[in-house]
């Protein structure tokens, strides 16, 4: 990697304490990735994980500190706003509707606030992305597919699809291997270094397994009770 893309920081907390009421889910916490690097947080359920996943969605409120995203202070809505059409998001499950969708409109969909939203039809390019990304997942055959009708794994592979088709500048994983078997575990692994090495994209992966933490991550930090602390989980494992 490059030395000064190694330098640039993607994402900055600073000191922030954020919740929904008067007591704080988040806090004082400091927090630093850079460009192409990948971060695990590990943590207990109820440890705060998703929370501060969204906090960096820009969708918790923000009690005091700062945060600045790919060198934007966050300031204003449109700020968040500008900051979410960076990123790609890979929840624990993919949340299906009543209504039907197939596998391919569905990755399509991850394209919306990128390159076309209300009033704005997706390119031809917006749907060889998404024809492109469902072969990279191994879903090629199910795209015309009804998502109702997929299984567990290949839910949580359209997921993956849908978040990577953005291109993103930052990729969130929220416990990205439920649902997956090995093999799809290791695609997902080669994805996501393909996608640090050759985009440059910083990977925040939040998990409570350590050896996914481990196989993932260049870098380890605990969140426990609201606090981030420092692990030591990457040298125990080396």
């Amino acid at each position: 990697m490059d030395a000064a893309l190694e330098d640039e920081l993607t994402i900055d907390m600073c000191h922030v304490t954020g919740g929904y009421g008067p007591i704080p889910i988040l806090k004082d916490l400091s927090f630093q990735v850079k460009q192409g690097e990948s971060v695990a947080v590990v943590g207990e359920n109820g440890a705060g994980k998703t929370t501060f996943f969204r906090a960096l969605l820009q969708l918790l409120p923000i009690q005091h500190g700062s945060m600045t995203i790919l060198g934007r202070p966050i300031r204003s809505d449109r700020d968040k706003r500008w900051t979410r059409s960076f990123i790609g998001y890979v929840p624990q499950s993919f949340e299906i509707g009543k209504l039907p969708i197939s596998a391919e409109d569905a990755v399509l969909l991850g394209r919306w606030g990128t390159s076309f939203s209300f009033g704005r039809r997706p390119s031809r390019q917006d749907v060889e992305l998404a024809e492109a990304m469902l072969a990279r997942v191994g879903l090629a055959d199910f795209r015309r597919t009804d998502c109702r009708l997929l299984s567990g794994g290949q839910k949580q592979r359209l997921n993956i699809a849908r978040a990577l088709v953005r291109k993103p500048k930052i990729l969130l994983l929220d416990e990205p291997t439920t649902y997956l078997d090995d093999d799809s575990r290791h695609m997902l692994k080669a994805l996501i270094d393909a996608c640090r090495h050759q985009e440059q994209t910083t990977v925040v992966t939040i998990t409570h397994l350590r050896e996914e933490a481990l196989q993932m991550s260049d870098r380890i930090v605990i969140l426990k009770n609201g606090y981030l602390h420092t692990s030591s989980l990457m040298e125990e494992g080396e």
